[in-house]
């Protein structure tokens, strides 16, 4: 018989220098030694929680069903805001109550449990919530060992992604959900939403720049021509063939785009 091994995967700010990494992978694998650790990234920016989600969002779907992903993006460690663990249909995710998890709120049907910290049977560091709290509960549930009574159900957790608003009739503002490493535009505007519009000609509007066609690569335009195109999470993306998009158009992660039908 074939035995299937629990998969944790870690996400984080933390860099490979100083051993953080090493001592959640220690704390894993001291409780769950059986467990295959698949690193998605420790480049994230220091305390960047959209980047984070979005990495997040880019990857979790491709993994083998019932992976345990740990997220440690976590600039209020050690303060008021809560642990979280969700539960999808297919994976589970362990991290703060911060904004990591805000797109898959978006994408996933899903449980959400807040991880009850003062209950927890060994010693938690105030500011290592990674080792101590959410690399454990992982580790514990990898191994097949029930967590519940560590666990409340709850239906209060942040997001940090704004609906689409309407303005006019006809007139929205889409917010922007990720500025990427290239400078792509990343909206809240899915695939799926697309599919539901009653039409399917609208503009996309920025400044005195008006998109109307969704191309499919980037190279159905010339060089520095922009474009919109679906990313390959099924996002919506402002884009510019060979350059940034953000930086020549102006746009932050705190701006809105128009939409016009």
């Amino acid at each position: 018989m074939i035995m299937v091994k629990r998969i944790i995967a870690l996400l984080t700010d933390f860099g490979t220098e100083d051993g953080y990494v090493g001592a959640m992978k220690g704390k894993i694998l001291s409780i769950a030694p059986e467990t295959d650790i698949v690193d998605i990234s420790h480049e994230i920016k220091p305390f960047n929680i959209r980047q984070a989600a979005f990495c997040l969002t880019n990857c979790y779907a491709h993994f083998p069903g019932k992976t345990i992903f740990i997220v440690v993006v976590d600039p209020g460690v050690g303060t008021a805001r809560k642990g979280l663990m969700i539960q999808t249909a297919n994976h589970f995710f362990i991290g703060p109550d911060n904004g990591v998890f805000s797109l898959i709120y978006e994408k996933e049907a899903f449980n959400s449990f807040e991880i009850l910290v003062d209950i927890l049977p060994w010693k938690v560091a105030a500011t290592f919530h990674g080792r101590d709290v959410f690399s454990p509960l992982g580790a514990l549930l990898a191994t097949g060992k029930g967590i519940n009574r560590f666990l409340s159900a709850t239906k209060k957790h942040i997001s940090f992604v704004k609906p689409i608003r309407q303005v006019e009739k006809k007139r929205f503002h889409i917010p922007v959900v990720h500025i990427d490493h290239f400078g792509n535009v990343i909206l809240n505007f899915q695939r799926k939403d697309y599919s539901k519009m009653k039409t399917k000609k609208f503009g996309i509007t920025v400044d005195d720049h008006k998109f109307g066609k969704i191309h499919n690569t980037f190279g159905e335009v010339s060089r520095g021509e922009f474009l919109l195109m679906w990313d390959s999470s099924d996002y919506l993306q402002i884009a510019r063939n060979g350059g940034s998009a953000a930086k020549d158009l102006g746009i932050s992660t705190d701006s809105e785009v128009g939409l016009i039908l």
